[in-house]
């Protein structure tokens, strides 16, 4: 679900840009998502079974606050949030963080931690350069965000490594079987 939330708002978003439309409303929808999607995922790993009711009441409670003030506050839909960027964000870093310690005592699951990596380096850098966002020269904020789309990329591309190493077996193998397997009908 939250591949599916990063496509329809990148597609959205380039739709919106490409016919010089205002496109700044889809970040609240994107970190709201980001943070509801990724909570829940976190929540869900066996790690973290004994902290899943904190991680969904911490999620509703969050995510309720923020979706209340925008629709209360729908002028604030047009505006650049550093605090539901910096809240959300540091929440998600925080169960990466406890993640990755989860793992450390661990080392036998290697699964997620491709993905958790990408995540963690993506996310930590984005938030400051999304906290930091209108600060400096035109010729500067090109290159700061350039470089956020690299890090975009590398975290996709964990995304990869993650699916091709730990996921891909099963797929392929289910995939195999139905084109490999005779119609007796």
């Amino acid at each position: 679900m939250y591949l599916l939330l990063c496509l329809f708002i990148q597609f959205l978003s380039n739709i919106l840009n490409s016919l010089n439309n205002y496109n700044l409303f889809l970040s609240h929808y994107f970190f709201i998502g980001q943070f509801i999607f990724l909570s829940l995922f976190f929540s869900s790993l066996t790690d973290f079974k004994k902290y899943k009711r904190l991680h969904i009441f911490l999620t509703f409670i969050i995510a309720t606050s923020f979706i209340i003030y925008l629709y209360n506050f729908p002028n604030n839909l047009n505006r650049w949030s550093v605090l539901e960027i910096a809240i959300t964000s540091i929440a998600l870093l925080l169960y990466s963080f406890f993640f990755f310690l989860k793992k450390i005592e661990d080392a036998k699951d290697k699964r997620y931690i491709y993905f958790n990596s990408g995540f963690f380096v993506y996310t930590l850098c984005s938030t400051l350069i999304f906290t930091l966002g209108n600060i400096g020269s035109r010729e500067l904020k090109f290159y700061v965000w350039q470089f956020n789309t690299i890090l975009y990329l590398v975290f996709q591309l964990m995304i990869f490594v993650e699916w091709y190493k730990n996921f891909r077996k099963p797929i392929t193998k289910k995939i195999y079987q139905i084109f490999t397997s005779k119609n007796t009908d």
